[in-house]
């Protein structure tokens, strides 16, 4: 998804392989370090097609670090699952997808694959979302918030070989930020009998008294992998969490 500012209200079309959106700066307040802005990819305008997804994309600046949450939902009549557009020359990286961002000046700020889909790679049911989460990667320079490539694509399901996660409750979340650095403590639990061997990936997202987004942290090596109907506490730590405005946090994680 190719993302640039425009104007309020423009109407633009999403497709398969490249999407465009009007650019709704978020409101962004004290101190001055915090640079905040959502991005809206909507849907292709007309009647709902089987195969139709839309995301809101909020971005976060924190003391040179950015956190990113994309809510992306399926609207359409059909399952989807959301992958990496790229994901024909990378097939190993379907669920890992490249975001770039850059600074109003046109500068390169970050480009990373360290962010991941929850609960995807799950098959995305009509009405249900998937969310991807990145935390604390280190911009270059500074300034404020500019264009955004994500390389993110929503696809039908059929015929796709594709085995899905197997996503985790998380529960029992408590935080603590010391010298920018913010420390997650929770519960996870494997619910639902199918093993995997991989260690789980664990996201946590923060939000203010508004609802608005407060920052991330991930982490893909949280713990060794848990076994049926295990529940077992982890931690994990990361930069980039607007510690004085976060009241609330939602943690995903599954394994795979």
């Amino acid at each position: 998804m190719r993302i640039r500012p425009l104007a309020p209200l423009v109407a633009v079309s999403i497709v398969l392989a490249a999407c465009g959106s009007p650019y709704v700066p978020a409101a962004v307040s004290a101190p001055l370090s915090v640079q905040a802005a959502r991005f809206e990819v909507p849907p292709a305008p007309g009647p709902v097609k089987p195969f139709r997804g839309e995301s809101t994309q909020d971005v976060l600046v924190v003391d040179g670090y950015a956190s990113m949450m994309f809510t992306l939902r399926n609207v359409g009549e059909e399952p989807v699952t959301f992958l990496n557009t790229l994901y024909d020359y990378e097939p190993k990286q379907l669920y890992e997808p490249m975001v770039r961002m850059e600074w109003k000046d046109g500068e390169t700020a970050l480009g990373t694959r360290q962010g991941r889909f929850f609960p995807s790679p799950a098959v995305i049911q009509p009405g249900d979302q998937a969310v991807y989460l990145m935390g604390g990667i280190k911009v270059d320079g500074s300034g404020g918030i500019g264009g955004l490539d994500t390389h993110i694509k929503y696809c039908p399901t059929r015929g796709m070989d594709d085995v899905p996660s197997v996503p985790l409750e998380v529960s029992h979340l408590t935080w603590e930020t010391h010298d920018g650095i913010t420390t997650v403590r929770g519960t996870l639990r494997q619910p639902d009998g199918i093993g995997r061997s991989r260690p789980p990936v664990v996201g946590v997202a923060f939000f203010d008294a508004t609802g608005g987004f407060a920052g991330a942290v991930v982490d893909g090596s949280a713990s060794d992998p848990l076994h049926d109907g295990e529940a077992r506490q982890f931690e994990i730590s990361g930069p980039g969490v607007r510690a004085d405005a976060a009241v609330r946090a939602e943690g995903w994680a599954w394994m795979r």
